[in-house]
């Protein structure tokens, strides 16, 4: 947003010390720069181009903006026009994400995973942390995950971390180690004391699965009506004080994959293969992330829950 008010203030200065007053001048960088970014950013800085241009025709130390009526009325146009194309150019990303049927104490969202889909189910406990990101041409970026911390914990720093991963991820020339990176950097600006046990999860639009563990469960993959542990190397938690080296992505040689993001340990993989035993025969991804924050036991739904079936499925 910075850059963007920047370059738009940098751009009016320019064309003022340059002599220009042509629309085109005065409006083309802002609005190149409000299409380009998210819609709130682009109505700000179509806004603040407005500012610039009002005043350069109200104080005219040096000469400003045309103050011909047709000047200034293709200039509201293209700025106002602005936010609107961001929108659209996001929508088809956003909209790609639907909310599906599910109880009140869980909500379960649907979205495309390469040929196949992906469900997320996310019950609003204190420590979870789940969003997914639609990338362009059908690819998909998960990050499912718990926090431990008092600061992490609380609705606004579990916002900030899905807000950071929403916006790296969809750059899609991030690598999934490059992902784990801005997390870490993310994490400790909010608390230095806490730390983010996370699986980041990526489908390319030809369905091949790959995934980054940091500090958390071992992910589970499902064939034949049996599941696994898929067997991805895990690294520390992300923003933790342990010493090691870049996190490494790992390809699942699987098309159904299943993560589980808190009541899962490492120590506990066994029941929780019998559990998953009992879903791998679901064609519904949805249907089956819903079932999986159950837990074993039963009682309060945990979460959060991803579920990926990448393939497409047997006309």
């Amino acid at each position: 947003m910075r850059a963007a008010l920047a370059g738009t203030t940098g751009n009016a200065v320019l064309m003022g010390a340059a002599e220009i007053s042509t629309p085109l001048g005065w409006v083309l960088l802002p609005g190149l720069l409000g299409v380009s970014a998210r819609p709130r950013v682009a109505a700000l800085v179509s806004a603040w181009a407005g500012v610039l241009v009002v005043a350069s025709v109200i104080v005219p130390l040096v000469p400003g903006h045309r103050t011909d009526p047709s000047a200034l009325i293709a200039s509201a146009v293209s700025l106002a026009a602005a936010p609107v194309l961001a929108w659209v150019r996001r929508r088809p990303r956003s909209a790609a994400v639907v909310r599906a049927d599910a109880p009140p104490d869980v909500a379960v969202f649907t979205v495309p995973a390469g040929p196949g889909h992906a469900a997320l189910a996310v019950c609003g406990t204190p420590d979870e942390v789940g969003a997914a990101v639609p990338l362009r041409g059908g690819g998909l970026r998960v990050l499912v995950g718990t926090v431990a911390g008092a600061t992490l914990a609380t609705p606004a720093a579990r916002r900030a971390i899905e807000q950071a991963f929403r916006r790296h991820a969809g750059r899609s020339r991030r690598s999934l180690p490059d992902l784990v990176d801005a997390l870490d950097r993310v994490v400790r600006e909010l608390a230095p004391a806490g730390h983010l046990r996370a699986t980041i999860v990526q489908v390319d639009r030809a369905g091949v699965v790959e995934a980054a563990r940091c500090g958390s469960p071992d992910l589970v993959t499902t064939s034949a009506r049996r599941a696994a542990l898929a067997g991805v190397p895990g690294g520390p938690a992300i923003g933790s004080t342990a010493p090691a080296g870049r996190t490494v992505a790992t390809r699942v040689e699987s098309d159904r994959v299943a993560v589980v993001g808190t009541g899962f340990t490492d120590a506990h993989a066994d029941r929780w293969v019998r559990v998953l035993d009992q879903v791998a025969g679901d064609e519904d991804p949805a249907r089956a992330a819903q079932r999986l924050t159950r837990g074993p036991r039963g009682g309060r739904r945990i979460g959060p829950v991803l579920v990926v079936s990448a393939a497409a499925r047997p006309a």
